[in-house]
């Protein structure tokens, strides 16, 4: 069963999902689980619930997203939220852990990895590729476009239509076949959850989002990580700058694509990551 926490440190209260707080001292590392932008770590509560079988799992939401508190920085790059990543270990008084992340979380628990990387035990790095310059421009100045709120509405059409479609093309504004991803939708229910986590955090939730696609320009720092990597994505993911191209740069690494017929469904991830972690 999933558990909400909230940890502090020196810029305010990190918001936290848990499972398996049971498998404490079972000899395996804790897994620490990091969302994709702009959603929160809900949004990893299936992969949380299921990786808290075996170990204890810790999905915190990123700063300025969730329930978490916002960066205390006007333009935070990724070593910011690499930094408050530790800090966030630190408070809960882990030494080590394997660490997990996607797309966004991926570049955050990698910046960890090349930083801090006697902090890391193994490393898994979901959906991130290689991001080409005029894709980074264009996608983080229609990030910058939220709407401001006001009597007509208008955010309120922009965050469930934003929410959607994010789900449905990538990148999400680009409305037509060629950029359509090849999955199912998930239940309206989660785009309402995800549209309203969009109005609620609208000043802030595009700060991790920029950071992460401007975190590692040509993918050149994928070739100094030292620790063990696990490379992978979902089947039905398009990689920008391609998988195996990717994959090429990153030493010693193993990969996997896992089948998913939805963005929450991770049943087969899930039994790959925890023998990967085991092995």
């Amino acid at each position: 069963m999933l558990k909400r926490r909230f940890a502090t440190i020196d810029i305010g209260q990190v918001h936290y999902r848990t499972a398996g707080e049971e498998h404490r001292g079972n000899g395996r590392r804790p897994l620490i689980l990091m969302h994709a932008s702009p959603f929160p770590g809900r949004a990893l509560s299936p992969l949380t619930e299921a990786m808290g079988t075996t170990r204890r799992a810790i999905a915190p939401d990123n700063l300025g997203q969730g329930d978490s508190c916002a960066p205390q920085h006007p333009s935070p790059t990724i070593e910011y939220f690499g930094d408050k990543l530790v800090a966030f270990l630190d408070a809960l008084g882990i030494a080590e852990a394997d660490l997990y992340g996607t797309h966004t979380g991926g570049h955050t628990v990698m910046d960890v990895a090349l930083r801090y990387p006697k902090r890391v035990h193994k490393l898994i790095l979901d959906g991130i590729g290689i991001l080409r310059p005029e894709l980074t421009r264009s996608y983080v100045a229609h990030l910058r476009e939220a709407p401001p709120f006001d009597f007509t509405g208008a955010q309120m059409m922009w965050s469930f239509q934003t929410a959607r479609d994010m789900l449905t093309f990538f990148p999400y504004y680009e409305r037509d076949t060629a950029h359509r991803r090849v999955r199912d939708l998930p239940p309206a229910l989660d785009i309402h959850a995800r549209a309203l986590e969009l109005l609620r955090r609208r000043d802030t939730f595009h700060l991790a989002y920029i950071a992460a696609f401007q975190a590692n320009p040509g993918g050149r720092k994928y070739s100094a990580l030292k620790v063990p990597t696990l490379y992978t994505a979902a089947a039905m993911d398009a990689i920008e700058g391609g998988f195996e191209e990717t994959a090429a740069m990153i030493p010693g690494v193993e990969v996997y694509r896992y089948p998913q017929t939805s963005a929450v469904d991770y049943a087969a991830g899930a039994i790959k990551f925890a023998a990967w972690l085991d092995s």
